[in-house]
C-alpha cells in the first residue's frame, strides 16, 4: 500500500491545529492513521512545530511520501538538509558543522524578518498618525469651506437683491412716465373741449344788431291777406234770403 505523511485536520472553529500522521494514502484525510510524528500549530507566532526526528526517517527510508506542506515543515526544520548529507557520506563531525551554518543563516534570516515586521509596523503606525492628523484638519478646512460658500451665497443673494431693487426702480420710472402721459393727453383733451365749447357760445351769440333784427323778422309769422269782396258778399247773399223766406212765412 502507498503511505504518505500528512497533515490531520484537529481543534475547534477558527482555530485550528494539525498532527503529522502516517496512513495510507486511501483514507481520508482526518480518518484512521498508521502512526502520529508530531504536532503543528500555525496559530502561534511562529508556529509551533514538534517532530520525532528518528521516526520521520525511519518511514522515509521505507519509502513513505511526505505531502507538500510537511516537506515544507521538515526544511524549516533542517530534517532533509540532514539527511542530504548523510546520503553524501559525510562525517557526524562535519554533518553538525554543516548543521550549526545553517541554524546561524535561520537565525540571521529571523532576525530580518523581525527587523522589516517592526519597520512595517512603523511605517503603518505614520500612516495611522497622518491620517488623524488629516482627519483632525479636515473639519476646520471644512468649515472654511463652509464660510466660503456662505459668504459666495451672501454675495449672490446680494447681486439678486440689487437687480431686483433695480428692476423695481425701472419698472416705478416707467410708471411714472406713462402717468404723465396720460395726464398730458387728459390735459390735453381737456383744453380741446375748453376751445369747442368757447367756439360753439360764439357761433350762438347774434354778431351784430342787424343780423339779430333779420333773425327777430324770420322768425316772426307772415301777415294772412285779407278775404276777397267777392267771398263777401257769398256769404252775405245767403243770409239774406234765409230771411226772406222767414218773413213770408
Amino acid at each position: 500500500m502507498a503511505v504518505k505523511i500528512r497533515l490531520t485536520r484537529k481543534g475547534r472553529k477558527k482555530r485550528p491545529f494539525y498532527r503529522i500522521n502516517v496512513a495510507d494514502s486511501r483514507s481520508p484525510r482526518d480518518g484512521r492513521f498508521i502512526e502520529s510524528l508530531g504536532v503543528y500549530n500555525p496559530i502561534n507566532d511562529p508556529p509551533e512545530i514538534e517532530i520525532k526526528e528518528d521516526r520521520i526517517n525511519y518511514w522515509l527510508d521505507h519509502g513513505a511520501q511526505a505531502s507538500h506542506t510537511v516537506r515544507n515543515i521538515l526544511q524549516k526544520k533542517g530534517i532533509l538538509l540532514r539527511r542530504n548529507l548523510v546520503k553524501r557520506g559525510l562525517d557526524e563531525s562535519s554533518v553538525e558543522e554543516e548543521m550549526k551554518k545553517w541554524d546561524i543563516l535561520q537565525m540571521e534570516r529571523q532576525r530580518r524578518q523581525e527587523a522589516a515586521k517592526a519597520q512595517a509596523e512603523k511605517v503603518k503606525a505614520k500612516e495611522k498618525e497622518e491620517e488623524s492628523k488629516k482627519e483632525d484638519t479636515k473639519p476646520e478646512e471644512k468649515t472654511e469651506e463652509i464660510k466660503a460658500e456662505e459668504t459666495k451665497a451672501d454675495e449672490e443673494t446680494k447681486t439678486v437683491d440689487s437687480i431686483s431693487e433695480e428692476k423695481a426702480e425701472a419698472q416705478e420710472e416707467a410708471a411714472q412716465e406713462v402717468n404723465k402721459t396720460e395726464q398730458s393727453e387728459e390735459e390735453g383733451k381737456a383744453s380741446d373741449s375748453k376751445t369747442e365749447n368757447e367756439d360753439s357760445e360764439a357761433a350762438a351769440e347774434p354778431k351784430s344788431a342787424d343780423e339779430a333784427d333779420k333773425a327777430a323778422s324770420a322768425e316772426e309769422p307772415a301777415e294772412q291777406p285779407d278775404e276777397k269782396p267777392a267771398e263777401k258778399e257769398k256769404a252775405a247773399a245767403p243770409e239774406d234770403a234765409a230771411s226772406e223766406s222767414k218773413e213770408d212765412v
